[in-house]
Parts: C-alpha cells; structure tokens; sequence
C-alpha cells in the first residue's frame, strides 16, 4: 500500500520508517503472526516483517464499557492498580502473572484432571493463551459459562465471574498439596491405621522394621526400607522419597494413573516388608535353610497360613521336582496358579 498510490513512497524510507513507526507507537497496539501474540518486538521481528508484512496484523485495543469495568477486575485480583485507557503495555503487565502462575506449576499440576471442570477449562485457556484481549473477554468467560454480552446485562454477575475465576486459579494452584493430603491420608489411615501426624508415623513405620535382615532383603525392598528411614525431616520431601521408592518418579512428577499405581505399591511393599520381618524373628540359619511363608484366604475358611523351612540338602530334589509339575501343568499361567493354589489350600488345611 505505502508503495502505490497515493502513497508512493520508497522501498528505502519504508523499512526505515515503519520500524521507527512500530517502535514509537508500541503500546497503542497488539501485533500478531500466524503464531498468535507477539507481546515485544526485537530486532529479527522487525526485520521479517519488512520481508514479510502479510505474516502480520495489528490490533488496536477496544476496551469500554463492560470490558473495561471486566478488565479492572482483573487488575484488581491481580492486586494492580485500575487502568482507564489499557494500551499494550498495560495487557502485558496484567496478562503475565496468569501465563507465569501457569509456567511454574509443577507437571502434575499441569496434567492432573483431579479438578473441576471450571478449573480444567481456566487452565487450558492459560496454557493456550495467545491473545490477551481474546483471553480476558472471551476465553476465560466461556471457561466458567459466560458471555460479554452476559456480563455486561446482569448486574453483579461481573463480580461473580472474577470470584469463580479466583477459586479455580486456587484450585489448580493447590492440587499438588491436594496429592500430598491424599497420600498422606493413605499411609496414615489405610495403611498404618493411626492418627498420628508427621514425623510421628514416620517414626512408627521405621521402628516397625527394626528387626529386618537387611542383608537379605532384594533391592527393591532395600530401596523402599532406606527410604522409611530417610532422615528427612519434612514431610514433602519424604513422602516424594518415598514415592520415587515405589516406582520410581516423586509425586510431582505423576500421572493420574500413577496416582493408584502408588498407592497399589506403596501398599504391597509395606505387605512384603510386614511378612520379611515376620521371617526375620524366625531364627533362620542362613547357610542351611531357606524359609518360605505362605499365605492363602478365600471367604469360606479365612486365612491359613504357615512358615516353611526348606533344608539347602533339599536343593537338587525340590528343583527336580519343579520341572516335573512344571511340565503337567502347561503354558497356561491362570490355570497353573490356580492348581497350585488349591494344593497349598490343601495342604495348609491338613496341616
């Protein structure tokens, strides 16, 4: 256009120019690419749109009335001062305290749909956020089930808007404590059945195992034994320890599948280490024996169970045996466990 008529001005003057232009009035516009929102120019940009001015598009911001009453609000919640006439420069400073709330949020926080479906929409539209002014007057309306228009006919409903907006912000920002409280509920309840409180049940877990063989444990049992009795001190930490010794990843780093992997596991090993410890006041004689216990519970006769020491002399002949049950019972895992199961039921019962 600035080449033609009636402009006619030359190639030279105008990569000059408009750069100078684009500089000086910064803040009276919003410039975007294909990409979407571009919220400062540098050198490189100005150059390629020189080169490539159709890949861009300016936007003069129209704030009035229910917008602008709308945009206050936010700057209110964001604990900044009121803004008669927002320019770009204005957008920036209040948009950027929603996209770094977003950028430092943990993984789970960022992935976990244990949240409401207000919440979930609030953070899709941050993490998307492209165009400030779309974001504020469009996006995060439609994410708690307004319109413009809405807000600006009912009275009230503005404050409302910002209200519900301030508690999913909350929401997404305490989910991660949310999983803590959840995984210390389990520990706690579920699994020690105490009322205990940090570092009490801490304590209760590890003297629970004092009297392990730790020379004989396999070494995820070791790994999870060293993580009870980690002297940290604070409870995030050691229930992160403690999480990354179930499988392997801290609880900022999980899946909601993980979650009740976690708790699964978590359960099992403290299972496992409860019946080793069992085993260790066993008097067991090492180089002799090995000893085994089994466990087998159905709801017409309880639970059986029973301690058994196999002498090393019986090595060869227990082996030998093995290959010959192993060849009756097939391929077929499910059924060979279930045979195996009813002969130690048996067995246990003619004890």
């Amino acid at each position: 256009m600035l080449l033609s008529k009636p402009f006619k001005l030359k190639q030279g003057f105008i990569d000059f120019w408009v750069p100078v232009f684009l500089l000086s009035r910064a803040d009276e516009y919003a410039l975007f690419d294909n990409n979407g929102y571009i919220p400062s120019l540098n050198e490189d940009i100005l150059e390629l749109i020189n080169k490539k001015p159709e890949f861009f598009k300016v936007k003069e911001f129209d704030v009035v009335g229910i917008k602008l009453e709308l945009f206050n609000r936010y700057r209110i919640f964001l604990s900044q001062p009121e803004n008669s006439k927002p320019n770009n420069k204005v957008f920036i400073q209040t948009i950027k305290p929603f996209l770094s709330f977003y950028r430092d949020l943990n993984d789970y926080s960022k992935k976990t749909n244990n949240l409401s479906k207000r919440a979930l929409a609030i953070r899709e539209v941050i993490a998307n956020a492209k165009d400030p002014e779309k974001t504020f007057f469009e996006d995060f309306p439609i994410a708690l089930g307004y319109t413009i228009q809405e807000l600006q006919t009912k009275k009230g409903l503005a404050e409302t808007f910002i209200k519900k907006l301030q508690e999913a912000i909350k929401e997404i920002r305490t989910s991660y404590d949310q999983l803590l409280v959840r995984f210390e509920a389990f520990i706690v309840k579920d699994v020690l059945g105490t009322t205990d409180i940090f570092p009490k049940y801490k304590d209760h877990l590890a003297k629970r195992y004092q009297g392990l063989k730790l020379h004989l444990l396999t070494t995820n049992y070791k790994t999870f034994y060293s993580r009870i009795i980690s002297p940290l001190d604070d409870k995030t930490a050691w229930l992160n320890s403690i999480s990354q010794g179930c499988i392997g990843k801290p609880l900022h780093a999980l899946s909601d599948e993980e979650e009740k992997l976690l708790f699964e596991k978590f359960a099992d090993l403290v299972y496992a280490l409860d019946n080793l410890s069992e085993l260790s006041k066993a008097n067991i004689q090492e180089d002799e024996e090995d000893v085994l216990k089994f466990e087998v519970t159905s709801f017409i006769e309880g639970l059986n169970s029973s301690l058994l020491r196999i002498p090393k002399t019986k090595t060869k002949e227990i082996q030998q045996k093995q290959k010959e049950i192993k060849h009756i019972l097939g391929t077929n895992k499910k059924t060979s466990i279930a045979v195996l199961a009813y002969l130690i039921k048996e067995y246990l019962n003619n004890e």
